[in-house]
């Protein structure tokens, strides 16, 4: 039986039996890993800070065969702002979901641990959680190869003029002249600003990712195409966030292309 001592993100938690705790850990050499927490539920249990939902500390297991029991741990930051709102508790439910199902499927990637923890500590703190748990799944994308392009009209791969037609089909940004390419009920007219932003959010380094101003607008058209990729890339539907707010199904419209320059 082998020991590992590993800073990890408390990603799920739940009751196991005889008051034990079965924890998902996000961590930064092995991914997402499983982990027994034994009488965890005990008020007078050592282990009972650590594995609380969302925490943030340093563990030591042991595992043998792919199986892991916590044997002791110090947690470095709670998040408890994360419980204290409803706006941050569903925008770190939403984000852990996402995050979880990318590292779940995915070989291990620092980068995931590493704008995971970006992300929790601005969603409990933010003015908007919720707006930055949808930005952070299109920067999950990009790190798992699964960006859409925002680069050039990806018909021609010529600089767009005008107007920014948005294909979820072709996956990318069409030019007012290749927009007839594109499946109408599949297509979005963005705003400059929110291609910039988009662009912003895929390319930023982590420590400057969620510094950034931008209108009520633009955050609208944003979060309404990140849940929208986020969902068809990840082929499952993510509710999370229904409670609180939810985003119109895009349609063509041609008069929006008129106001796509704002």
């Amino acid at each position: 039986m082998s020991t590992l001592v590993t800073k990890a993100f408390v990603m799920n938690s739940f009751p196991w039996k005889d008051r034990h705790r079965l924890l998902h850990l996000l961590t930064p050499e092995h991914g997402l890993i499983t982990a027994m927490a034994p009488a965890a539920e005990s008020l007078k249990s050592k282990l009972r800070a650590v594995s609380q939902l969302f925490s943030y500390s340093e563990l030591t297991l042991s595992g043998q065969n792919g199986r892991y029991t916590v044997k002791d741990g110090a947690v470095i930051e709670a998040f408890t702002a994360l419980s204290q709102d409803l706006d941050r508790l569903a925008a770190a439910a939403h984000a852990v979901e996402v995050f979880s199902d990318v590292a779940r499927n995915d070989e291990p990637n620092r980068q995931v641990f590493e704008l995971w923890a970006y992300t929790v500590y601005e969603i409990s703190r933010s003015e908007d959680p919720v707006f930055i748990a949808r930005m952070s799944s299109m920067r999950l994308m990009e790190i798992i190869g699964l960006s859409p392009d925002l680069d050039a009209c990806i018909s021609c791969r010529e600089p767009i003029e005008g107007a920014y037609f948005f294909s979820y089909l072709a996956g990318g940004l069409l030019c007012e002249k290749d927009r007839a390419k594109g499946q109408r009920d599949a297509m979005t007219v963005l705003s400059k600003g929110t291609v910039a932003l988009l662009l912003h959010i895929e390319r930023a380094p982590f420590e400057k990712l969620y510094r950034f101003q931008a209108s009520d607008k633009i955050r609208r058209e944003a979060s309404c195409l990140a849940d929208r990729w986020v969902e068809e890339k990840m082929e499952k539907r993510y509710k999370r966030l229904s409670l609180l707010d939810s985003c119109l199904d895009f349609s063509f419209n041609t008069k929006e292309s008129e106001k796509a320059g704002e």
